[in-house]
């Protein structure tokens, strides 16, 4: 039902990869100062023109996809002498750049790493590299790392968007710690309303896989409730439907039911199972008529197996809807397919023995006998026993009775009818020797 094919967790991530100095005048927050009010002033060193004229020409190097030349340029800014932690954390930030547009990821990130390792980063800088390595251990697999600099990142991060939010949630979800991943996907939707932003598919799927793998099915329901309010699709209808079969309360029938109903009238259904679910549900709410249309219907055209259960169940909602006739065709069918026991035989019998067809009952009454493995075989004489009583074969009916009776639970009924029989047998032959005369 519902699984892991509900969440979509991206391999990688687009990545902010440019150079942050646009100057050689001492980094300033481009926000201001309202982000780094809320921590320690960091006292960022200015970098010097002979650096910051070394590393624009390692990025017009790049720019040209000379990566020779842009490699070459850092060299030359890695061999110079008494660089200050800002200079050194730009020159780490550009050798980043170039080792992802490499596919050198452990480089790349290592490079990022000796980045973080500088005191006093203008704070723009440390946001955004944390935020990078966070994105790329991930795609490493390395989740712990992951959320682990994440967390720095939202320390320092004033503000976050819900994607940030989301990417923890993700993150929590790799790790298999789906408890620890409810907050974040939740703060991410509160996040969300709270800006006026879209509120994404995917991150409610999210939510609900935490919730089912939890077991925790009040919550499973009202996310999937949620979900379907604004995206109303066939399988988030089924999956509640499902959802509500399995919590098993009060009304849940009902809503299940109603779901599925919807499903089909939407044209959604197209499952053999699903069928068949919603017939079941049709049937336990006394709707045989419709649930007798809908195994029909699917049985003719193959949607649903041609199997022995299916058949029975065909034959059941005909029967419930006292349509006798048409119970006989799919109750042979499914007497046919199965040797384990003799209960459509017998439910085959009851249906002839509805349409006054003694003969056909009497036969498939003693193929349930045969066959055996009976919950009432007592029930299975006094049917043959009746129908024998109607073809006037007294003697065989009173064998059958008296072996009904030979059950306590029928004994008095089966002795009625010997009773009855034995008059009714003395009555003809009276009247058969009255005629005689």
């Amino acid at each position: 039902m519902i699984n892991s094919r509900l969440v979509s967790i991206p391999a990688g991530f687009a990545l902010a990869l440019s150079l942050l100095f646009a100057t050689h005048l001492p980094a300033q927050d481009a926000e201001g100062e309202s982000a780094a009010a809320q921590q320690q002033t960091r006292k960022t060193p200015a970098m010097r023109e002979r650096v910051y004229q070394r590393l624009s020409n390692a990025q017009e190097c790049a720019e040209m996809d000379d990566m020779e030349c842009a490699m070459e340029s850092l060299e030359r800014v890695r061999n110079m002498n008494g660089l200050n932690s800002y200079e050194i954390a730009q020159m780490w930030n550009f050798y980043a750049f170039i080792y992802f547009g490499q596919d050198n990821t452990a480089e790349a990130m290592r490079a990022y790493e000796m980045v973080l390792a500088q005191p006093d980063l203008p704070l723009g800088m440390d946001t955004n590299v944390r935020y990078t390595l966070t994105q790329l251990y991930f795609q490493q697999e390395r989740y712990q790392e992951s959320v682990d600099m994440l967390d720095s990142w939202f320390l320092i991060s004033e503000d976050p968007g819900p994607e940030a939010y989301v990417l923890k949630a993700q993150i929590y979800y790799q790790l298999q710690d789906y408890r620890a991943g409810i907050e974040p996907i939740r703060t991410a939707l509160d996040v969300a309303t709270a800006k006026g932003q879209e509120l994404r598919e995917n991150w409610y799927r999210l939510l609900n896989v935490f919730y089912y793998e939890l077991e925790d099915y009040p919550n499973v329901i009202e996310t999937l409730g949620t979900i379907i309010n604004i995206w109303p699709k066939e399988e988030y209808f089924t999956q509640l439907s499902a959802m509500y079969g399995l919590r098993g309360l009060e009304g849940d029938d009902a809503a299940q039911l109603g779901l599925y109903e919807t499903a089909y009238e939407a044209g959604w259904l197209d499952q053999g199972n699903e069928l068949v679910q919603l017939s079941m549900l049709l049937l336990q709410a006394d709707a045989p008529i419709k649930a007798s249309y809908i195994m029909e219907a699917g049985l003719e055209d193959g949607t649903i197996e041609s199997n022995e259960a299916n058949f029975r169940a065909l034959a059941q909602a005909y029967q419930l809807a006292q349509e006798d006739a048409k119970a006989i065709s799919p109750l042979t069918r499914a007497a046919d397919l199965t040797t384990e026991n003799g209960e459509l035989d017998l439910r085959l019998a009851q249906s002839y023995q509805n349409l006054l067809q003694w003969e056909d009952c009497v036969a498939s009454g003693r193929d349930a006998l045969d066959k055996g493995e009976l919950r009432r075989e007592d029930q299975a004489y006094m049917i043959v026993g009746a129908c024998l009583f109607e073809q006037q074969e007294y003697g065989a009916a009173r064998t059958a009775f008296n072996s009904a009776a030979e059950d306590t639970r029928s004994r008095s009924a089966a002795n009625s009818w010997v009773t009855f029989v034995n008059a009714e047998e003395t009555r003809e032959n009276e009247l058969a020797a009255a005629l005689a005369r």
